[in-house]
């Protein structure tokens, strides 16, 4: 797998001492959405709530519907996949165990991801390098589509950001171990005093 090959290259160079951008495994937890979620989760940071699909079963999709404990619409992610790709706005019962069988009927081997959808006209992409934040965009959400990204045709705008928001994301970047990180964030409805909810690092 070509993947795995780039991710044995790098621990190839990082063992003869030359630098990277990342270490390998800030690339292995960053290139899996529910890797993250559990880094995060163990630092107690504000995320949408997320549960596993890890088959096409009915069952298994009817107990992660459960679990997550939320209304439709929600959101279900491919666990690899960017630029807007592989995420999906699920509206009824009926959309999401069909979507989950295409999947998979796709690809037996992915996996995917029920996320709890939280409405927003924009998300923020705050990068960092070596904990300290050198640019912030906001990305407003696109016209007839739920995204935001700016591959599929979002405007960025700059944004400044709150204290709260700044030490959320800084956080969000220590826990994954990266040196050169972009974070991603749905903004809370009071921006000053409640954290964000952190999408994706």
């Amino acid at each position: 797998n070509t993947k795995d090959s780039y991710l044995d290259l790098i621990s190839q160079i990082e063992r003869y001492g030359i630098a990277t951008c990342n270490p390998r495994e800030c690339i292995e937890v960053c290139s899996d959405k529910f890797r993250t979620y559990l880094r995060l989760q163990e630092i107690g940071l504000n995320q949408p709530r997320t549960v596993l699909i890890p088959n096409d079963e009915p069952e298994t999709v009817d107990r992660a519907h459960e679990a997550l404990d939320n209304n439709f619409p929600m959101i279900l992610k491919t666990l690899q996949g960017s630029k807007g790709v592989g995420v999906l706005l699920i509206e009824t019962e009926r959309s999401l165990q069909s979507q989950v069988s295409l999947i998979y009927k796709i690809d037996p081997y992915c996996d995917i991801l029920l996320q709890e959808y939280i409405e927003s006209d924009y998300d923020v992409r705050v990068v960092i390098v070596n904990r300290e934040i050198v640019g912030a965009m906001r990305r407003n959400k696109i016209t007839d589509d739920f995204r935001s990204n700016v591959s599929q045709g979002s405007e960025p705008k700059k944004i400044k950001l709150t204290e709260l928001e700044i030490e959320e994301s800084l956080k969000a970047a220590k826990a994954v171990g990266g040196l050169w990180t972009a974070v991603d964030f749905i903004p809370a409805k009071n921006r000053e005093k409640e954290p964000p909810f952190v999408i994706e690092v």
